[in-house]
């Protein structure tokens, strides 16, 4: 077995842990601005990414999330080295809600709907959730921007990109399948 402690003591190459960044989805419009969190994986380790899922999940609790949307896979918490996720949210009291897709893609829409729903139910019970992918960018951002539009018939695609940018930075919505996904969310959604 690998012993990395020597190294990890002395500072050798190893990075400094780094706090988890979580935004607010502005839900205002239906009366419950600060229910909708996004972030990235927490205590996710890899390459430049350093954090400590105990100090992360702190966070999660004192912000006062009830429950978490998740949407990485099996395979991605353990290639990220949080394999039991799921079970430390649970041990926790933080209710999972796991919808995982692949990175990069485009989720189905009977994930979509599922989603959907689930958040429906949740703001409903003025519920705190976490919304999130392995970055915060790609995946928890175009489930954010289907939430969006499918609760603010107003608000365009475009628009909901613009505001998730603002929000989560430039790189939020990476791929040309999530991007045309967002535009044609209403179309899609129509037809299921």
């Amino acid at each position: 077995m690998f012993d990395s402690s020597e190294s990890e003591e002395e500072g050798n190459d190893v990075p400094s842990m780094q706090v988890l960044k979580v935004d607010w989805l502005d839900m205002s419009f239906m009366g419950c601005p600060h229910n909708i969190a996004i972030s990235g994986l927490p205590g996710c380790r890899f390459r430049g990414v350093q954090h400590n899922l105990n100090v992360d999940l702190d966070k999660i609790q004192q912000l006062g999330i009830s429950d978490t949307i998740v949407l990485v896979t099996r395979g991605e918490m353990r290639k990220y080295r949080v394999p039991s996720l799921l079970s430390e949210y649970q041990a926790r009291g933080i209710m999972v809600h796991h919808y995982p897709f692949l990175d990069g893609t485009a989720p189905s829409m009977d994930i979509v709907m599922d989603v959907l729903e689930t958040t429906r139910r949740l703001l409903e019970d003025s519920r705190r959730i976490l919304l999130h992918c392995m970055g915060g960018l790609g995946r928890a951002c175009v489930m954010a921007s289907c939430i969006l539009q499918y609760h603010n018939n107003a608000l365009t695609p475009d628009q909901s990109i613009f505001l998730l940018r603002e929000l989560r930075g430039a790189a939020a919505v990476q791929t040309v399948k999530q991007y045309n996904f967002i535009q044609d969310f209403r179309t899609l959604l129509e037809d299921h």
